[in-house]
Formats: structure tokens, C-alpha cells, sequence
């Protein structure tokens, strides 16, 4: 991904900036420029002038975005999945009326790049079990700031750092503290990897940054990258995973209604979805009274036909499945096409009885049974 950068205001190469302990550091070449600063590659120097770490140089916009990411940084500083905040200061260059004060972050230096930067240099799709891990580990990052009524707003590959092949979070400049972190109004965010939730309302809350996670994970598993146009059952079930992890993403990325409320429940449902078995089991001893739901294709009998016998037996056919489904009808999947994965009813239907609900799987012999009666 490549950034246009204005000229104005930038600085040079072998610039000196010095913190207010005396540390200084060396301003090498220009890496990007965003909505909120602008990043340099450079090196802290010893007190002779040698260079001793290579470091990342941000100058931010203005103070507010200094403040703020300079206070979530050193929130997270001790964790091993943030990129640590080195240093955080007002220097100025230049002299008399052509002085200029910049408020100034230091970060460690990612070698590795971000996911994005990975994906443009070839980087393989990663199995599922290390893009359930990271992404796990991930989550309970954004879980700690969650619990303290933070919001990141920005989770796009970009800003997700490879260290060691392990995902690593920066970027805080979007990152904001409510006393309403589920309908905070947000004005800088990318549209792209924004539900569409947000490109409505102009509220972001904890549920849209499991979405982008969502999004992310997807992007490690097809080794391209996902944006809100992305998403969909068909895409879905086409990742290389298994059925409870799509099950995992569509509900991570799905409407907001049915998507994850934080990073501790999506950790939850990361852990618990696996469990849920959907093999058909025991039939009732009848329909009656039941909410039944048809998924799959059904042999010698249409939809509606299948619906028609359902109420004759006193059960209600529905649609899709909602809070009253309680039993579902398994028809014959089509093998390697979409069918040949659970799809979107079966997704809902794992994550509701991952919550509680009671929701039984019968095949099509099954039901035909049940509907001829005694």
C-alpha cells in the first residue's frame, strides 16, 4: 500500500530531536504519513553520538492525539502483543520565529512489518490453528481495553505487526476512552473495514472492533486481504477451516445484532463454539408445537411442500431460525459447493445453542416420519 505525503512540515534526514531526559534521537527516513502523524525510521543515539537502537519516530498531528495515544501506549507498554511505547515528548527545531514544536512518540522498531506489508511480500495463508491462536491472543488485548471502556476503532491489517510470525497490535491514534463505549460517535475511520452499522450511524462501539478481528482472521486464512465487501456466506464457507471457526467469523463480522457485544465474549466463543456438536440426534415424538426450520436440499419434496406438511402436524414453519427454533430439518448437503459447508442457518444455529438455546437436528426420514403421524 503505498501513501501520498506532503512535503510541508516534514522532516529531515539526521534531525535531532531530544526528550525531556536528554535522550537523543536521530531522524532517518520516512515511512508513511496518516490521519493523525506522520512515522520516520530512526535511532536513538548514546551520549557520543553512536546510534543504539533503531526505533520508529512519530510525530503526531496535535497535542489531543499526542495525549491520547501516548496514554494508551503506556497502558498496554508491559504487554508482549503491543508494540511498546519507547518515549513521549515535546521537541522543538529550528530557531526564533521559524521555531516548531512537534509532539513526538518513540515506538520500537517492527522488523516484521505489518500484516499488510506480509500479504504484498508473499506471506502464505496461515493454518487455522495459528490464526485461532493469534487471533486469540489478540482478543485479549483488545478485552483489556474493552473492560476499561476503550475502544481501538482501527484494526485493519496495517496496523497489526508481525513479531516473530505473532500478531502484534499498534496504532492507537483512534483509539478513544467513553463513558459509552458501545455508542461512541466516531468522525476518522476507514470505510473499508468499517461495518456498515458505522457508515450509517457514526457510532462505534466494542462490536465493531471484534469485526474488524473478524476481518483479520479471515485475511490470515485466504492470504488476501478482507474488506467489508468481503464478507458474505459464500465467501465464508470457502475459507480452508473449519465449520465452528466460519461459524466464529460470520458471527464476528455478521450484523450487529447478532455479532459478538466485546472481546470477552468473542474469546468465549472462540473457546466454546468448537463444542457444539451438530449431529442430528433423537426425533421428538412430535411436531406439534415446534418451530421448525429446513436447511439443505430435501429429496422428492420442495420447501414449501416440506413447510405445508410441518404445519399439518401442528408445528410452525419458519424461514430462517430465530429465538423460537426448535428443531431443524437436515437436508442433503451438495459435496464441494456451498452446501458442503454449514452455512448461514447452521452458523446461527451453533452460536444459539453455544448461548442456551434448545434446538434440536433431525434428517429429512426423520421429519417425514413425524409428519405421517401414528
Amino acid at each position: 500500500m503505498s501513501t501520498r505525503v506532503s512535503t510541508r512540515g516534514r522532516l529531515k534526514a539526521r534531525t535531532k530531536l531530544r526528550s525531556d531526559d536528554g535522550t537523543t534521537y536521530e531522524v532517518g527516513a520516512l515511512l508513511g504519513q496518516g490521519g493523525f502523524g506522520t512515522a520516520y525510521s530512526g535511532h536513538r543515539l548514546s551520549r557520543n553520538g553512536r546510534r543504539t537502537r533503531r526505533v520508529c519516530i512519530k510525530v503526531c498531528r496535535d497535542r489531543s492525539d499526542w495525549h491520547g495515544e501516548a496514554f494508551f501506549g503506556q497502558l498496554l507498554n508491559s504487554d508482549p502483543r503491543v508494540v511498546k511505547l519507547l518515549d513521549a515528548f515535546v521537541a522543538s527545531t529550528g530557531q526564533g520565529s521559524r521555531q516548531v514544536r512537534r509532539h513526538v512518540l518513540i515506538f520500537e522498531f517492527m522488523d516484521g512489518g505489518t500484516v499488510w506489508a506480509g500479504l504484498d511480500d508473499g506471506m502464505r495463508p496461515w493454518t487455522e490453528r495459528k490464526v485461532r491462536t493469534e487471533t486469540k491472543a489478540l482478543l485479549k488485548v483488545l478485552a483489556r481495553l474493552h473492560n476499561a471502556g476503550v475502544t481501538h476503532r482501527d484494526l485493519k491489517p496495517d496496523n497489526v505487526y508481525l513479531r516473530e510470525g505473532r500478531l502484534v497490535l499498534g496504532d492507537f491514534g483512534t483509539t478513544k476512552m467513553t463513558m459509552d463505549p458501545s455508542h461512541s460517535f466516531v468522525s476518522v475511520f476507514a470505510p473499508d473495514f468499517a461495518p456498515s452499522n458505522v457508515l450509517q450511524s457514526f457510532r462505534w462501539g466494542q462490536a465493531d472492533d471484534v469485526y474488524q478481528v473478524g476481518l483479520l482472521a479471515a485475511t490470515l486464512l485466504s492470504g488476501e486481504i478482507w474488506w467489508t465487501d468481503s464478507v458474505s456466506v459464500r465467501s465464508i464457507s470457502a475459507l480452508p477451516a473449519t465449520d465452528e471457526f466460519k461459524c466464529w467469523i460470520w458471527h464476528a463480522t455478521g450484523a450487529r445484532s447478532k455479532r459478538y457485544w466485546d472481546a470477552t465474549d468473542a474469546v468465549h466463543a472462540l473457546d466454546s463454539l468448537k463444542t457444539i456438536s451438530l449431529a442430528p440426534s433423537r426425533a421428538p415424538r412430535s411436531l406439534a408445537g415446534h418451530s421448525v426450520v429446513f436447511t439443505g436440499r430435501l429429496d422428492g419434496m420442495t420447501r414449501s411442500d416440506a413447510a405445508t406438511l410441518a404445519r399439518s402436524a401442528g408445528a410452525t414453519a419458519q424461514a430462517g431460525v430465530s429465538d423460537a427454533t426448535s428443531l431443524v430439518v437436515l437436508g442433503r448437503t451438495r459435496a464441494g459447493g456451498i452446501g458442503s459447508s454449514e452455512g448461514l442457518k447452521l452458523f446461527a444455529v451453533r452460536e444459539r445453542r453455544r448461548l442456551g438455546q434448545d434446538i434440536r437436528i433431525i434428517r429429512q426420514a426423520q421429519f417425514e416420519r413425524l409428519a405421517a403421524g401414528p
